[in-house]
């Protein structure tokens, strides 16, 4: 048989990359059919469906084995094994009753990631973890014995970057953290620390401190990217944190931003959430590099008009206050998503026109009578309305043409404006949008909108609870359609069958 010679180069390449094949392949979920296989080729072994309360000998076996997982299944003892597993670089073993650690674990040469989460440990236990030298991810959260321990011997882990300490009953950040120069990411949430006082190493990335009695933070981190200060009584921030990007203060009971935060020049994300902030300083307009504002559930009462300069705010989270002035007298030209859902800002609150880049906007539950004016918010994708007592749709929605997802839900029966037909819309819920005074009516019927059959890129359609009992027989929609809910309405599936709708080409809820 003449064989193309092109073809010969590519069967070698082929056969030659088998054995990085079949040592993908080398995972398995249960011991006993690990031990059926050759032993050389078990590289990834998953015990954590097994029932043993201490490791089995056999697992010596394994001598090629890289990744080991068994947690949740109240193992208690790890046994002295760990000899056997030159290559091991991943050992999870949380959530298991580990009191104390065998003397072999320290023979674990190259291994990089160790976590030993919800056990039981006590202080001796540092000391063979410290002898792992090869460690980057180590996480020992919730072993709260483990507290009391000389935590200094960590200073031996110089390439560890990652450490989760949560849930320690801490009362005091532990020094030694200061000296682990490749530390990225650092995890002492839920501990009972009340102030820090450290300077970091340079490559420390990512700090969460949250659900603290933290007061003060007075550290130096250079590096500095996301710092996480949620649910403590923090009242002094470092005063330079150069390439700080996220700042989330949530539920710390703050009256007013810190003044600290305008230092931080690099910042991009500033999450406020939960606070009891009424009034917010025009000095935020020095964080120009700013594009997440995340301030709901505050008592905030207006929208100030320096929002507008702020130039790279993006997305606007100002839901559940209690907004009722829109005092924007000039563009916020980069603004996408603004959330203003659960205020009582009334349909004139919403000024288009000083949104040009905006793309969705959630006012949901907040006692509309009718939408507001759209004039001028031509980039708009998604529009939430849902849970108003809107009856009337202003005539401008008719006029955004990339408007592909449009929530009406729970609001008065609805007059439409001529020309929703032209809309792109691929989503439409309109369930439960019945007149007050028909509520109790059983014999009333709403005719079935005409325009949303006119749809030709719609998907999803919900018209839940709707006194709707015909459907018009034409639908431009139906080779598209792939969600329709009419669940509560008058209608039978044997009406929805001879529109050419089933389930096979869409998930229909009619009962």
């Amino acid at each position: 048989m003449k064989t193309n010679s092109l073809y010969l180069p590519f069967l070698f390449l082929l056969l030659a990359s088998f054995p990085i094949l079949a040592q993908e392949d080398g995972e398995y979920y249960s011991l006993e059919e690990a031990l059926a296989a050759n032993p050389k080729e078990v590289y990834i072994l998953d015990l954590s469906e097994e029932s043993f309360s201490r490791l089995p000998e056999s697992l010596m076996a394994f001598t090629n084995l890289k990744e080991l997982s068994v947690n949740g299944i109240e193992l208690s003892e790890m046994g002295d094994i760990w000899g056997a597993f030159p290559n091991l670089e991943y050992l999870d073993l949380d959530d298991n009753a580990i009191q104390t650690l065998p003397s072999s674990l320290s023979q674990l040469s190259r291994l990089k990631t160790l976590y030993l989460a919800s056990n039981e440990l006590g202080p001796e236990a540092l000391k063979q973890i410290a002898a792992i030298q090869s460690l980057e991810e180590l996480n020992l959260s919730r072993n709260t014995a483990i507290t009391g321990a000389d935590w200094s011997v960590l200073a031996s882990l110089k390439k560890l970057k990652t450490l989760e300490l949560l849930r320690l009953n801490l009362k005091e950040c532990p020094k030694v953290l200061g000296q682990l120069p490749a530390l990225n990411y650092l995890d002492l949430g839920e501990n009972k620390i009340e102030e820090i006082k450290l300077s970091f190493g340079a490559n420390l990335q990512n700090l969460d401190l949250s659900k603290n009695p933290l007061h003060t933070l007075d550290i130096q981190a250079e590096g500095l990217k996301d710092l996480f200060l949620d649910r403590t009584k923090i009242q002094n921030l470092p005063n330079q944190l150069a390439q700080l990007n996220y700042l989330s203060l949530d539920n710390c009971g703050m009256e007013e931003v810190p003044s600290q935060i305008i230092a931080y020049s690099q910042l991009k994300e500033l999450s406020l959430i939960g606070n009891e902030i009424a009034e917010l300083p025009e000095s935020l307009t020095q964080l120009q590099q700013l594009e997440e504002l995340l301030l709901s559930n505050n008592t905030l009462m207006e929208i100030p008009a320096f929002f507008a300069q702020i130039p790279n705010l993006t997305e606007l989270h100002i839901d559940n206050n209690l907004l009722v002035d829109n005092n924007l007298e000039a563009p916020m030209k980069k603004l996408k998503l603004l959330y203003l859902s659960e205020n009582l800002t009334g349909p004139s609150f919403f000024k288009g026109q000083y949104m040009p880049a905006l793309e969705e906007l959630y006012m949901s539950d907040c006692l509309l009578f009718g939408t507001p004016d759209f004039t001028g918010a031509t980039k708009l994708k998604s529009i939430y309305l849902d849970g108003n007592m809107i009856d009337k749709i202003h005539p401008s929605l008719v006029t955004l043409q990339e408007l592909e997802e449009l929530d009406l839900s729970n609001n008065e029966k609805l007059i439409f404006p001529k020309g929703m037909e032209k809309l792109p819309l691929i989503s439409l819920n309109i369930s439960s949008c019945i007149g007050m005074d028909d509520l109790l009516d059983d014999d009333v019927v709403y005719e079935f909108p005409a325009f949303i059959v006119q749809l030709p890129k719609l998907e999803s359609l919900e018209v839940a609870n709707m006194p709707y009992d015909n459907l018009p027989k034409v639908w431009a929609s139906k080779a598209t359609l792939l969600y329709l809910d009419v669940s509560g309405t008058k209608l039978s599936y044997e009406q929805i069958k001879e529109v050419g709708l089933h389930h096979d080409k869409c998930d229909i809820i009619w009962e």
